[in-house]
């Protein structure tokens, strides 16, 4: 059995992982506020608070592996409170990181394509960072401490992450199509691209690096380069929605907390050569998570 721990794992993507657990797998799941709910007969779980943490629990778990996707992930929330997030996103990443190392235990970091500045799109992994909010500063710090102090380290950049939720309030995706079927009208921005990726496929990479001897950074996304009004259009053509619900929206115009980075989109050359889980293109993607 390999042992692996799993932080965040009540979160959306944390759920998914536990949910594509390989039956070879004995799980730590760590989670700070939420328990999770779900049972699965090789995962137990523990309550963490990463930002004021004992440590032990993993020693003693001694993990092969950790995928830590645990964050504070809101963008404008980690504008408004830049302090939270360098304690979440950063420093615990850093403590985390010399843990992983001193146990030899491999390390699989979610970061983010809020590294970049979206400028131009198409990023690969020899693009240097270059954040303009501070959550992707936060993930661009952790990440340059981790792969610098821990040999077999991975920092997995995810693109826009799409799908169902299990037992937590519906994602993004989710409350479109609600609101479309109700005959709504749903706002979807024209002048933002990235490269979505369904969160049961990169739970299953995420796995695959689990195990794999790949180290440094690494872009993960889907197949497709979309906007979210693009992606609003291939979800009504699927799902025999109205297009004419969807409105055109430039999110250029709106006043935000944080920066909004106009095309992260992704190179994802190096991943199709690492990974045998293919990278999925949205409609495909969207085909299994609601068709």
């Amino acid at each position: 059995m390999r042992r692996i721990m799993i932080t965040g794992a009540s979160g959306f993507l944390g759920r998914h992982l536990l949910n594509k657990m390989p039956d070879n797998a004995e799980v730590l799941a760590q989670f700070c506020h939420q328990d999770v709910k779900s049972l699965f007969p090789n995962a137990q779980h523990v309550q963490m608070d990463f930002t004021n943490t004992d440590w032990s629990a993993i020693r003693d778990f001694a993990p092969d592996a950790i995928i830590h996707t645990a964050a504070m992930a809101n963008v404008n929330e980690c504008e408004n409170q830049p302090d939270a997030a360098i304690a979440m996103n950063d420093t615990a990443t850093r403590q985390l990181t010399d843990v992983a190392r001193g146990i030899g235990a491999r390390l699989i970091y979610t970061s983010t394509d809020q590294i970049y500045d979206g400028k131009r799109g198409d990023y690969s992994e020899a693009d240097i960072p270059s954040p303009s909010n501070v959550y992707g500063k936060t993930k661009v710090d952790s990440e340059v401490y981790m792969l610098e102090h821990h040999p077999s380290a991975v920092s997995v950049r995810c693109a826009l992450i799409y799908g169902k939720a299990i037992e937590q309030a519906p994602t993004f995706t989710e409350d479109m199509i609600q609101r479309l079927k109700r005959g709504e009208t749903v706002n979807l921005f024209t002048d933002e691209y990235r490269s979505p990726v369904l969160v049961d496929n990169l739970a299953e990479i995420l796995w695959e690096l689990s195990a794999h001897d790949y180290h440094g950074p690494l872009n993960i996304g889907g197949s497709d380069k979309l906007s979210r009004m693009e992606m609003g259009e291939v979800a009504c053509d699927l799902l025999g929605l109205e297009r004419e619900r969807l409105n055109p929206t430039r999110a250029k115009g709106i006043k935000f907390a944080a920066a909004r980075p106009a095309d992260c989109s992704f190179d994802l050359d190096r991943a199709n050569d690492v990974l045998t889980t293919p990278l999925l293109g949205f409609e495909e993607g969207m085909r299994q998570a609601f068709v």
